[in-house]
């Protein structure tokens, strides 16, 4: 998986500085004692009571992991000025490479004796905690507590939060099941009488996985408001490999509670036990919280770090939603682009309306995902199955159960593919949008969008058409609708690309644009699946079956082919003509620079 950092921020400088000479004073942490000089302890008590931007190091003789365990509450974080508490700088801590999956963390702080409490609890801004082990404390292990000055640029970077320190083992906090707690929660508490807040905070390459109940929550509660808090580059869920399921026993990530504005990008979001992603505000008769204009973007959600399966529970992304609990009021979110969610144990994205009335769930973007093999649909409006469309689309629901496009013609020619269709919709269709993709059939017939192909905008009567590449005959196509509010619809009904008119063979279709292997048709398959694969210039291909070991099975194609589309069968056996067992495989192409790997899936 690919994991990318977000614009260098206020964080890193403050590190950079605290790292270096420009700081106030330096504790070191000797021992592992409860108390005392050189514990932890009176480290923060210290830095809480000194002036300016202290460090707080480590350095604790023998072989490491080294594990506190605090007999009660740590000290709160309180100086405005922060303090940086550096887990690396104790001897063999390192981040590594690609945190989290490479860090190394040699100082576990260990919440069994503690009691009641959170593990760290920050009460001012520009805090660094970073490279700790954080486990089996009753509450959050990281509480980033909005306070009526403000709690910000705190900065929560590659650390193990709910898991021990090879990563491997659920160790998570949140054993008070009074309240629902998290791995790191950001959060203005119920307090009718504060206007507290909590913004610009980053957790960043963590590993946060076996909590109790989200992995990372961002709640707001007003009149206290939390935004523009930023979780990125994290593996949520997972062990530190990224392979295997410690989930979180809610939500991987949630906000809630007319939480705004906040960021959750570039993830493993996986083997939670609710969703992956949850966006939900508050309703009662006497109250109703607005959760809005959150963004959630190139994650990966329902799969492991090499993108084999590994569900979330319920959905991918859930909005209005968490748990079997209904609660609507979360609108004008964007999920978005570039998210692959696939797998989850129901739909790849709910969006869920309260009944109170007919507004308090519109206007989610859903944007060029991948979005494939979830068990229900790719995307869900009411959790009712597919929706059918209505003449003139007056219906009220959640994103205004925005009609579907309807896909009339998907035709290959001259080494395109030209895909037209209409759209019904009770707003201007010019000031729509119809995102293409290349569908995942599925036995609803409105299977998941796998991959982005391009962006239609249409006419004033509705009608629209785009040209695009990477698709061979026998492929299927649907499409989503974003109107002009940002309301996007379900997927459409797949529709097959077909041979132009008076076009019957792939020598006369003209010569490709670019190079492109298929999705094997059909898939699963029980006897014999097709290979469709297509080439711009005359090259020497190589195409061959392997099993999930990486194990070569059989070689389909070796040597030149001319320019045009090919097809090619496999029937399931080996190099020996022995049928191969019921699995995974993968098909890989290479030809001149482009390469390729695929997945089928036999079921004898």
């Amino acid at each position: 998986m690919e994991t990318r950092k977000v614009t260098k921020s206020v964080f890193g400088i403050l590190l950079v500085l605290a790292l270096g000479n420009l700081k106030s004073a330096t504790f070191i942490v000797t021992n592992t004692n409860i108390s005392g000089p050189g514990s932890l302890r009176d480290a923060m008590i210290q830095a809480n009571t000194t002036a300016g931007l202290d460090l707080i190091t480590f350095n604790i003789p023998g072989t490491g992991p080294h594990t506190i365990f605090p007999n009660s509450p740590l000290p709160d974080l309180t100086d405005p000025a922060g303090v940086v508490i550096d887990g690396f700088s104790q001897p063999g801590a390192a981040p590594g490479a690609n945190p989290p999956s490479t860090a190394v963390l040699m100082i576990e702080v260990n919440g069994t004796n503690t009691g009641p409490t959170h593990g760290f609890r920050i009460l001012s801004p520009y805090n660094t905690i970073r490279g700790l082990v954080i486990n089996s404390f009753q509450w959050d292990g990281v509480c980033i507590e909005g306070v009526p000055g403000g709690t910000y640029n705190n900065y929560i970077y590659c650390n193990f939060i709910g898991v021990d320190p090879t990563g491997t083992v659920a160790q998570g906090n949140g054993h008070d099941r009074t309240s629902l707690w998290a791995g790191v929660f950001i959060l203005v508490p119920i307090n009718p009488q504060s206007t507290c807040t909590a913004s610009h905070n980053t957790v960043e390459a963590n590993l946060i996985s076996s909590n109790y109940a989200e992995g990372v929550g961002i709640a707001s509660c007003p009149p206290g408001d939390v935004f523009e808090n930023v979780v990125c580059n994290n593996f949520i869920g997972t062990d530190i490999t990224g392979m295997l399921d410690l989930g979180n026993a809610h939500d991987g990530v949630y906000i809630g509670e007319k939480a705004r504005d906040n960021e959750v990008s570039y993830n493993l979001i996986s083997g939670n036990d609710y969703s992956g992603v949850g966006i939900v505000g508050y309703y009662d008769p006497w109250t109703q919280w607005n959760t809005r204009h959150n963004h959630v973007l190139h994650n990966v959600i329902g799969m492991t770090v090499d993108l084999t399966p590994l569900a979330n529970s319920r959905e991918g992304v859930c909005i209005g939603q968490y748990g079997t609990g209904r609660w609507g009021y979360a609108s004008n979110n964007t999920i978005g682009p570039g998210n692959m969610i696939a797998y989850n144990g129901r739909n790849g994205v709910l969006i869920w309306e309260n009944e109170a009335n007919t507004v308090n769930a519109d206007s989610n973007s859903i944007t060029q995902n991948s979005i494939y093999d979830n068990t229900l649909l790719g995307i869900d409006l009411g959790d009712d199955s597919v929706t059918p469309n209505d003449t003139n689309d007056p219906d009220a629901g959640p994103n205004q159960v925005l009609n579907v496009p309807l896909i009339t013609s998907a035709v290959f020619n001259a080494g395109q593919i030209t895909i037209s269709g209409t759209i019904e919709i009770d707003t201007n269709p010019a000031q729509a949008i119809v995102e293409v993709f290349k569908a995942q059939p599925d036995p609803t017939g409105f299977g998941e969008g796998e991959v982005f192909l391009d962006a239609a905008t249409p006419d004033g009567a509705g009608n629209w058409t785009v040209v695009v590449a990477g698709l061979v005959v026998g492929d299927y196509v649907t499409a989503t609708t974003t109107d002009a509010s940002s309301n996007t619809s379900e997927f459409c009904e797949n529709v097959a690309v077909t041979w132009a008119v008076g076009v019957e063979d792939e020598n006369l279709a003209g010569i490709p644009v670019t190079y492109s292997l298929s999705q094997n048709y059909p898939n699963p398959f029980n006897a014999e699946t097709v290979f469709c694969y297509q080439l711009p210039q005359t090259e020497n291909v190589v195409l061959d079956v392997c099993n999930a070991l990486g194990k070569e099975v059989r070689i389909l194609v070796d040597g030149q082919k001319s320019a045009g589309v090919h097809r090619v069968s496999w029937d399931g056996m080996d190099a020996s003509g022995k049928a191969v067992p019921s699995g995974v495989y993968f098909y890989r192409m290479k030809a001149g620079p482009f390469s390729h790997v695929r997945k089928a899936l036999l079921i004898r």
